[in-house]
């Protein structure tokens, strides 16, 4: 369609400028009234950029030579602004386009009812966040007066007409029960809201609200222990023809520690929930959380930088945020999400920016000159504490949160948007591998650390897809014996160039990327290529596998080792799995269905590095569990170390009364395995006997043996 006749029926009102080259713009509308205001046009319509009145769009050339660069096709809006004359003020949009076809365009566009309509959608926004926070703030009003008049008076005798008009009056529904929730006292509203009747009176559409929310029986006692409230949004159907969302809170009334009243606010906040869904997002806000979206918090980013003001960049991430969705449901991490939010707006105040910029990923943008007297380092470490709290959801579990932060500063570490925020992702990138709840700024240093993991990273998939990792068999003795009854099968990694990356550099890589699953299911079928060979060669020695607590959470697993087993025509008994006792830390629940279904097909299960970790006597007790693995580290200097002999001891002994197996890692001496004899460890492992080698000569090893 012709540009100039789009003009003329006011479809659109822009200028369209074809860009010869860098020297040679043409101008093809160049009829337009206003346009005057914003660029100078020679005799032949060609554009100047060296005398151009509008500062913005002579800024914006410097973005816009980088796109025409180049032939990839790619458009860049330079986002409203707004020329100043005195006779109008002209609202304009520039767009700079590479077609990818050898076409180059600057668009000016008139954006008048654009600019108008985006003041519209932001002033409803703000309303609605404004009515949303208004009633959260009378729910909490009310909750505070209530709670106060409660504790007074316990049975309600000076609860006096007035007080009681009052709640009646409230638009707020008001629902009083006693401590064995009966009713107490309720209002006109929740009777609206809850759709209560002569035959369903309140307590009875309570005890249907949580049930159809799927609210345990262990979620009120939590409050009343953690003294608590709860506040949240319910959608609720409780009639075919009445549907409505509501903003409750749920407020159990203490005496000492003693509960006294449960009191339930209600308010209908369906109008804001509908208007949110479109008006929110096209405002530059997010839906879920009531905070600002991705695209306005890197609008803000530009500003600043456009500003020239210095300020920190942090972006959160919460840590295994998948797993809290698998395990609590989607429902759950929604209401963390938005109580995250919540806490984080309320730690930094008006002194900060804060945004979600992805699923489970958070931005904080903060002045410099705002510190006041606190460091950024304890600053963090303060609003990880607070965002770290326990948080409680609506199916009972108290599920604790972990984050890692990034940090990058302006102008100090970039100077455009763009960079500032890849800065501050390499970080965070940098935090995440050292841990949970640790918090990084972005250097030089780390930089080149990120540019290395990642450069590893791709090697590393290389060598997963092309099967160039080998894997070598480590024997397990019998000590009573001296025979070889099991064999760990550990993975190595020698590039083409015949370096050798340690398994403590490229297992930790695999774990903290996604290259941990293609790794396991490469590790579970080169096991069952092991076991093959080795019955071949008529020796019958299970052969173990170690599984990334990673891998565990992963509903594939169980398939992946089924299918191998049968691919390879195996019987479960013929291999063992190990697992760390972080796995049974963080996922205990995941955990025993795996062991249980692992042992329901024959396989054995160990618990690896024992001693380490935050071991519970319950998991050994409650769990399938085989063996238990003596780390190295207690075994290494058993000849002199009195602690180690003590803990050693106790390991055995606990394991004996529970009818638990004995591996000894790490064993390189006579004496360090006479001691182990002595206290009826069952297996050793360790350099004393081998160290790991390549399949064929591990099973001449272990023919010599036998």
């Amino acid at each position: 369609m012709d540009i100039h006749l789009l003009n003329a029926l006011g479809i659109t009102n822009c200028a369209l400028f074809k860009c010869n080259s860098e020297k040679d713009i043409e101008c093809l509308t160049p009829e337009l009234p206003w346009l005057s205001n914003v660029v100078n046009l020679d005799n032949n319509n060609k554009l100047s950029k060296k005398h151009i009145p509008s500062i913005f769009l002579d800024d914006f050339f410097n973005d816009a030579d980088e796109v025409w660069v180049g032939d990839t096709a790619f458009t860049l809006s330079s986002g409203f602004w707004t020329e100043h004359n005195d006779s109008q003020e002209l609202r304009l949009e520039a767009l700079a386009i590479n077609s990818g076809s050898g076409a180059r365009y600057l668009v000016i566009k008139n954006v008048e009812e654009q600019f108008d309509e985006k003041l519209k959608t932001l002033q409803a926004a703000r309303e609605l966040l404004l009515s949303h926070h208004e009633i959260v703030g009378q729910h909490e009003y009310i909750r505070h007066k209530l709670n106060s008049v409660l504790r007074k008076n316990t049975r309600l005798q000076k609860l006096v007409p007035p007080i009681q008009q009052a709640i009646h009056n409230l638009d707020t529904g008001v629902v009083i029960l006693d401590d064995k929730s009966r009713l107490v006292l309720d209002n006109a509203a929740s009777h609206r809201l809850l759709l209560c009747n002569s035959t369903t009176p309140s307590t009875l559409r309570l005890s249907e609200l949580l049930k159809n929310i799927d609210a345990p029986a262990t979620f009120l006692p939590a409050l009343v222990q953690r003294k608590a409230p709860w506040q949240g949004e319910i959608f609720w159907q409780p009639a075919d023809n009445y549907n409505v969302w509501l903003q409750v809170t749920i407020h159990p009334v203490l005496q000492g520690d003693e509960l006294t009243h449960w009191v339930y606010l209600l308010t209908d906040i369906t109008h804001i929930h509908n208007k949110e869904e479109s008006v929110l997002p096209a405002s530059g806000m997010d839906s879920l959380t009531k905070i600002a979206n991705r695209n306005l918090f890197t609008s803000t980013v530009r500003r600043l930088v456009q500003e020239d003001v210095a300020f920190k960049l942090f972006i959160i991430d919460i840590c295994d945020f998948k797993k809290i969705n698998e395990s609590l449901s989607y429902q759950s991490g929604d209401e963390i999400l938005k109580t995250f939010a919540f806490r984080l707006q309320s730690f930094v105040g008006n002194s900060g920016f804060i945004a979600r910029i992805g699923s489970n990923d958070f931005a904080l943008v903060k002045r410099a000159d705002t510190f006041k007297d606190e460091t950024a380092a304890q600053y963090v470490e303060d609003l990880i504490k607070e965002v770290t709290q326990t948080y409680t959801v609506l199916n009972g579990t108290e599920p604790n949160l972990a984050v890692n932060i990034g940090e990058a500063n302006f102008p100090r570490h970039c100077s455009s948007t763009e960079s500032l925020i890849q800065c501050a992702d390499i970080a965070l990138q940098a935090a995440k591998y050292q841990g949970r709840n640790v918090a990084l700024t972005y250097s030089e240093e780390l930089h080149r650390q990120h540019h290395a993991i990642n450069e590893l990273e791709k090697q590393l998939r290389s060598a997963i897809e092309k099967n160039e990792l080998k894997l070598f068999l480590q024997p397990i003795i019998d000590l009573n014996t001296g025979k070889i009854v099991k064999c760990e099968a550990l993975a190595r990694w020698i590039t083409q160039e015949g370096k050798f990356i340690s398994p403590e550099i490229f297992i930790p890589l695999a774990e903290k990327s996604e290259l941990i699953f293609p790794f396991g299911e490469w590790l579970i079928n080169e096991a069952c290529n092991a076991i093959e060979a080795l019955r071949a060669s008529n020796l019958d020695i299970r052969l173990a596998i170690n599984i990334s607590g990673r891998q565990v959470s992963d509903l594939a697993l169980l398939n992946q080792i089924k299918n191998a087993l049968d691919d390879h025509h195996l019987l479960g008994s013929s291999l063992s799995i190990e697992l760390t006792e972080s796995v049974f830390i963080e996922s205990l629940d995941t955990v025993s269905v795996l062991l249980n279904e692992l042992r329901a097909m024959g396989i054995t299960v160990s618990i690896d590095d024992f001693g380490t970790g935050f071991s519970s006597l319950v998991y050994l007790k409650k769990l399938p569990i085989d063996e238990l693995k003596i780390d190295r580290s207690f075994v290494s200097e058993l000849e002199k170390n009195t602690d180690d002999q003590a803990i050693v001891q106790a390991i055995l002994g606990l394991a004996s009364n529970l009818n638990i197996k004995i591996i000894a890692e790490g064993i390189e001496t006579q004496q360090q395995q006479q001691f182990l004899q002595r206290h009826q460890c069952t297996y050793g492992q360790g350099y004393l006997y081998q160290r790991p080698v390549a399949i064929e000569e591990f099973i001449s090893l272990a023919k010599a043996f036998k």
